[in-house]
């Protein structure tokens, strides 16, 4: 996807995931090589798997605009750190981008899955894990339960996105309405969840 207002979106999710990710790490104490690799695994490994499961080569390893930004919102995450000794990664700047990243990253996955011909199920599992793969990974090597999996409602978002962009491709609404469709309704979602701290009802223990 070429569009500016993507290429926009998917740049600043890059950031804000990177910063996520690295706050993970100094949050656990890793060392700067350690919250370092959260950071890019955080902002990079959602796409990479989307790429390796279309059959595609990871556009980070043919392409320097992806890693670059993911590099910025490293850097940046380091230096305010080592400055204010501040976590960043819950501010509301952040997570207003990470919505924006999570519904860029989302919409992408489902395009290049539509793409390639895969049907519902390709197309919710490119979109999801485009979404929320690279924050699985970083969370599963801090040996924690996947945030998606158990708190926020996060994933449900992309969820919903990729069902509302494969109902506007089956009516034939078009890969473009589908798209920004798709974006809006993860967008939306999301800042609601923000808004009115949504979260999806939890299995207790007797």
């Amino acid at each position: 996807m070429t569009e500016l207002p993507f290429v926009l979106a998917n740049d600043i999710g890059l950031v804000a995931f990177a910063i996520s990710g690295v706050y993970k790490g100094i949050n656990r104490k890793l060392d700067v090589l350690g919250a370092s690799v959260l950071g890019f695994m955080t902002a990079l490994g959602g796409g990479v798997i989307r790429d390796v499961l279309a059959n595609k080569i990871p556009a980070v390893f043919t392409g320097y605009s992806d890693i670059s930004f993911a590099c910025l919102g490293v850097v940046v995450s380091f230096l305010i750190h080592f400055l204010t000794k501040k976590d960043i990664s819950n501010s509301t700047a952040v997570k207003i981008s990470d919505a924006i990243g999570l519904a860029a990253f989302t919409v992408i996955g489902a395009n290049i899955a539509a793409s390639r011909g895969f049907n519902m199920i390709g197309i919710l599992l490119l979109g999801v894990i485009t979404g929320v793969g690279g924050g699985l990974i970083s969370d599963l090597l801090t040996l924690k339960v996947p945030m998606v999996l158990s708190e926020d409602f996060y994933a449900t978002c992309s969820v919903a996105g990729t069902i509302c962009f494969y109902i506007c491709l089956e009516i034939h609404y078009g890969i473009n309405f589908a798209t920004y469709s798709s974006f809006f309704v993860v967008l939306l979602l999301r800042g609601a969840a923000l808004m009115f701290k949504w979260s999806l009802p939890k299995f207790k223990k007797d």
